[in-house]
């Protein structure tokens, strides 16, 4: 694996120490005159994994927006390492080791090589993007051998490794995947939450949505659970592992909001 090198060039990098990976707090949000986000809020803590979980159409995509810098807050605080970036830039974002991973998104007319390059265009030195390219393949023995196919004609399984792969060529301090498990065999999903582990014991803090609770609940540390666009619960995955009732009644919905953990 590669080691972890920023551009320190930007003069912007530096995360104040004993804070969070990334908090979200207060967060409201509108598309037009419709409020979909009502004081959301969650925390990863460094190197920590966490899932945010609810049924479709709460909110947790739009929290993911919030984050990313896709999407503009009504009310609320984004910080990435204890830093404010709320009115931040995407691109200053990922130079303050954000990462994201949605779906199965690639440059389908770009070869898998050229699709690593391409998120390799923050990376200054040159040389260490291409060690970084080569190290992500490295990892990925079917990418490898697939690496001057364009992205177009990989499984979705494959195509889901070259979403991975991108992250471990941005090397993330905070990783947020959407949905990695959707349309998957279960032994392509297996092999990919080891991937995510691999790169969570590297130091790379996770934040997961899912909507497989039973993925979700064997790769991360905690849950929050989001219904119409509050956070109403968060508890421990070996709580909630041990209490499917409990599970299945905060991702039916109907409760009222609960004190974060």
């Amino acid at each position: 694996m590669i080691s972890r090198r920023r551009d320190a060039g930007l003069g912007i990098l530096a995360p104040r120490a004993g804070a969070p990976a990334l908090s979200v707090e207060g967060i409201q949000c509108s598309y037009g005159q419709v409020q979909v986000l009502f004081d959301a809020g969650l925390v990863v803590e460094e190197g920590e994994m966490v899932a945010l979980l609810g049924p479709n159409g709460v909110g947790k995509s739009t929290t993911l927006k919030v984050v990313a810098g896709l999407l503009r807050p009504d009310a609320g605080v984004v910080r990435l390492g204890g830093v404010d970036v709320t009115s931040a830039p995407t691109r200053e974002r990922i130079a303050r080791g954000l990462g994201q991973v949605v779906g199965q998104a690639t440059f389908s007319s770009l070869t898998v090589t050229e699709n690593l390059r391409m998120h390799a265009y923050t990376i200054e030195d040159r040389v260490w993007a291409q060690e970084a390219v080569d190290a992500a393949l490295a990892v990925f023995p079917r990418l490898y051998a697939r690496r001057d196919q364009p992205a177009s004609t990989l499984s979705g399984g494959e195509r889901q490794m070259l979403a991975l792969a991108k992250a471990i060529v941005q090397d993330p301090r905070v990783l947020v995947v959407d949905e990695f498990s959707l349309g998957l065999a279960p032994v392509v999903v297996g092999g990919l939450i080891e991937l995510v582990r691999r790169l969570n014991e590297r130091g790379t803090a996770v934040l997961l949505v899912e909507q497989s609770v039973n993925v979700a609940l064997s790769l991360v540390d905690r849950a929050y659970f989001m219904e119409k666009g509050e956070i109403v619960a968060c508890e421990s995955a070996g709580d909630l592992a041990a209490d499917p009732d409990r599970v299945r009644d905060l991702m039916l919905g109907g409760h009222t909001t609960a004190v974060t953990a």
